[in-house]
């Protein structure tokens, strides 16, 4: 199929190819780009971690800052993620304020954090109604070539994994606060992977690039516990999915996130 064509009908293209079994890459429709993760070389965060999945690259960085706990959550510290997804990344983005994209993907790491329950926000609390840790977590996009929710999540969580907290000491009659240089490793209790899917007349194709994305009716991601258990699922676009599709997206997603716990091992 020509240039022009791929040019001029690029959801045609694409279904031609889907329906020979087959993606533009080379791909098979459930086969997913190879993931590399590696964590702790950013000396200016506190933690942080790179991942490439294809040539979609992200970027993770937390810093760390002392605040007062809440009134309402005296034992609870605090994690603020925040995406970034620069023009630079991709031609289909400017500069200015935040994309919808980027708005809806530091959400939907917000609700990672949460429903995973993937760290106990009474572990960065070293002092009750006194001091608690702010855990800025950075998501920064360096190359979009499709599929930002998963390498996202996999960058999470390997800057979690990298991130050692400095021990908190409270003298009470004296009422301050010190911060020690001895460092501890976060606690994580559980660790999720994403798995998104892009779906074309109930057909999945896993780790969508940004032309697949860009031309599918809907997209569903499912988030996976190092358990097993789905903590969360997503569904987008205007084509709904059939209960056959949406099982082999899960029994998939089982299968895919074991590849991708896999690489988050290999940073022990």
């Amino acid at each position: 199929m020509s240039l022009e064509f791929r040019s001029l009908q690029p959801q045609e293209y694409l279904r031609k190819h889907i329906e020979a079994g087959s993606r533009p890459d080379g791909r098979k429709l459930t086969e997913r780009r190879p993931i590399s993760i590696s964590s702790g070389h950013i000396k200016s965060a506190d933690g942080s971690s790179i991942v490439r999945q294809g040539n979609t690259t992200v970027v993770c960085g937390i810093k760390l800052e002392l605040a007062k706990p809440t009134a309402e959550n005296p034992e609870q510290g605090f994690i603020v993620p925040n995406v970034t997804i620069p023009a630079m990344c991709n031609p289909g983005f400017k500069s200015g304020p935040p994309s919808a994209e980027a708005q809806a993907l530091s959400t939907f790491i917000k609700e990672v954090i949460s429903s995973s329950g993937c760290v106990d926000l009474r572990d960065l609390c070293p002092v009750a109604g006194r001091s608690a840790w702010v855990l800025y977590l950075d998501v920064i996009c360096l190359d979009h070539d499709g599929n930002l929710r998963d390498a996202a999540v996999a960058a999470l969580m390997a800057a979690l994994g990298s991130l050692k907290l400095p021990t908190v000491v409270f003298d009470s009659e004296m009422e301050q606060i010190s911060v020690t240089k001895d460092l501890s490793c976060l606690p994580m209790n559980s660790r999720a992977v994403s798995c998104s899917f892009c779906v074309f007349d109930q057909d999945l194709v896993a780790d969508p690039t940004w032309e697949e994305e860009t031309n599918a009716q809907s997209a569903v991601t499912l988030v996976i516990l190092d358990s097993g258990d789905i903590c969360l699922t997503e569904q987008t676009g205007a084509s709904a999915l059939s209960g056959d599709t949406f099982q082999t997206a899960v029994s998939c997603a089982a299968n895919q996130a074991k590849e991708i716990q896999r690489a988050l091992d290999s940073l022990r």
